[in-house]
């Protein structure tokens, strides 16, 4: 980390901190300046604006609680259901450290009548919604995709009305018993949905319509494509076992490549050129070069 990226994280830690207390709408770019102890003119210099600094908080405390989650998806030691367990825990851990803030934050925007959900936040649906359905499937079968609308309505309340509990500080159970009990809960409703089977009460198209901002042409991610292709790789003809095996292999990289927390785009490229070879990945391939462009870029792909 170089000591402009220190100086900034300490400056967010500190706006965090007066937020926390004041919200901030209260709190001036001056009083933050102060309590870092450097010139409000230095604190133009990292931050252009009060709205940057405060889009700046948003994100750090993101990547708080998704950095570490993303990291404990890529474990290879432990099954969907154990991962699940401690990617929960994470979430209400970090969510509890930054309750005083979040609270203060809710209320602030309360109070200025703010109701729009910001086009990052958007976006960051979507993707939650794509990694739901991969969790649903991994935990219980590609039978439980029709119902992966209701289990991720109701996991969501769950999960919400536990952060709430933990708001209020009246929870005597402790946040690893309370993740585990969470996925009880969903094992028990997903059971339910399977034995019964009754009509999706959520469709596909309505979940599409929430994640996806408004206006945006809906496609497939890139690891809905990667899914797609292995698929074809897997029952496609005349291929022989070890071509096949190559170039699932080339996939199964290039997936766990996309999904780390920094990604490289040499060996994206790499893994894209492998998969040239193969005429039955034509289609799709074509299409994930496409959407490659934008991802690479939300990603930070290095060299």
């Amino acid at each position: 980390m170089t000591a402009k990226s220190i100086k900034k994280e300490q400056i967010l830690k500190t706006a965090m901190q007066l937020f926390a207390v004041k919200g901030a709408s209260a709190t001036s770019m001056q009083e933050i300046a102060a309590l870092c102890g450097i010139s409000k003119g230095s604190l133009y210099l990292s931050f252009k604006s009060k709205e940057e600094l405060e889009h700046s908080i948003y994100m750090y405390c993101f990547r708080m609680i998704h950095d570490p989650i993303q990291k404990e998806e890529l474990e290879t030691g432990r099954t969907p259901r154990e991962k699940l367990c401690n990617q929960i825990e994470i979430l209400l851990s970090h969510v509890y450290e930054l309750r005083e803030f979040l609270q203060r934050q809710f209320l602030d925007l309360a109070g200025r009548g703010q109701t729009e959900v910001p086009e990052w936040v958007q976006k960051n649906n979507a993707a939650l919604l794509r990694w739901s359905r991969d969790k649903l499937e991994q935990l219980y079968g590609p039978e439980i995709l029709p119902y992966s609308g209701e289990l991720f309505l109701l996991s969501n309340g769950l999960i919400s009305s536990s952060i709430k509990l933990l708001f209020c500080g009246g929870n005597s159970v402790p946040i690893p018993v309370l993740a585990g009990r969470l996925v009880d809960w969903l094992d028990m409703l997903a059971a339910g949905l399977l034995t019964g089977q009754p009509a999706p009460l959520i469709t596909a198209a309505d979940l599409e319509q929430w994640a996806d901002p408004p206006g945006e042409v809906q496609r497939q991610s890139p690891l809905q494509l990667i899914k797609a292709m292995k698929l074809l790789l897997s029952e496609a003809d005349g291929l022989q076992p070890n071509d096949a095996e190559d170039g699932l292999e080339s996939l199964s990289i290039l997936e766990n490549e996309i999904l780390s927390p920094d990604p490289r785009k040499v060996i994206i490229q790499g893994m894209i050129a492998n998969l040239e070879g193969y005429p039955v990945l034509s289609e799709e391939l074509s299409k994930l070069k496409k959407q490659f462009a934008p991802h690479m870029k939300i990603c930070g792909l290095h060299e």
